[in-house]
């Protein structure tokens, strides 16, 4: 038989299902029709909450992964060699964990494989089936896990490099006339946007005229904006260098 299978595990009973009220899709990764029994027996005994598909190859399993909570993925399949199949199944998009099952000959390597990405591993046959449910469930949670850090301190750089960008479009003026006084507020159109490419400066020079920039850069986002403060501070540089105004557009 080739293609994949849904292995049926019962309904979970109550008080086993996991933390959302559901059950998980877990994808199966085996080639040998009794170990594949074998994991779905020891899932069936703990009514464990998960919908089992199986698939017999790497190839097989590249496609299911992206529809998968956790994958459990044996080593010794026909299409692979090594950690070969961890690795190809680890460079899909949005892929699920792994948890890696060896054989008693073979436990050295899922040590190698938690060193290559895999969530865990486990040994056929000495496992049953609450270290089998726990292994996926602990896997899930870790991925979730490292994707919100990820998530987070994606997001902090931005609000760092954000914070960096409205400091040089938000400049603060050069301005001697202790009469003059100003108020500015930065906010981007753009719905949703945490920052634009709009700027201003104010500059006094030693002849007592002020000059200021009100400057409109076309988008929205970190590149427009570094374009902004590049810009900006090209034009201070100019006022300041005692360039001529009919000239300072031509050199921006």
């Amino acid at each position: 038989m080739s293609g994949s299978e849904s292995l049926v595990v019962r309904p979970p009973v109550a008080g086993t299902e996991s933390a959302e009220g559901v059950s998980w899709a877990v994808l199966l990764v085996e080639d040998d029709d009794t170990d594949a029994f074998l994991v779905s027996e020891l899932l069936d005994e703990v009514a464990a909450p998960l919908r089992l598909t199986r698939v017999r190859t790497v190839a097989e399993a590249i496609l299911h992964t992206q529809k998968a909570a956790c994958v459990l993925l044996d080593l010794g399949l026909p299409d692979s060699e090594g950690l070969s199949a961890l690795r190809r199944l680890l460079a899909v998009e949005r892929g699920a964990p792994v948890v890696v099952l060896t054989g008693l000959v073979d436990e050295y390597r899922g040590a190698e494989a938690v060193a290559a990405g895999a969530q865990d591993y486990l040994v056929k046959g000495q496992v049953d089936g609450r270290d089998l449910l726990r292994a996926v469930r602990y896997a899930i949670e870790r991925e979730r896990a490292d994707t919100a850090a990820l998530a987070l301190r994606e997001s902090e750089l931005q609000a760092e490099e954000k914070a960096r960008l409205e400091r040089g479009l938000l400049p603060r003026p050069l301005v001697d006339d202790p009469t003059l006084d100003h108020r500015a507020r930065y906010r981007p159109g753009h719905r949703q946007a945490l920052l634009g490419g709009d700027f201003y400066d104010m500059v006094s020079t030693s002849d007592g005229t002020v000059h200021v920039l009100l400057g409109d850069v076309c988008g929205h986002g970190p590149d427009e904006a570094a374009l902004g403060v590049s810009l900006r501070i090209a034009w201070r540089t100019l006022v300041l260098a005692g360039v001529p105004d009919a000239d300072r557009l031509g050199f921006l």
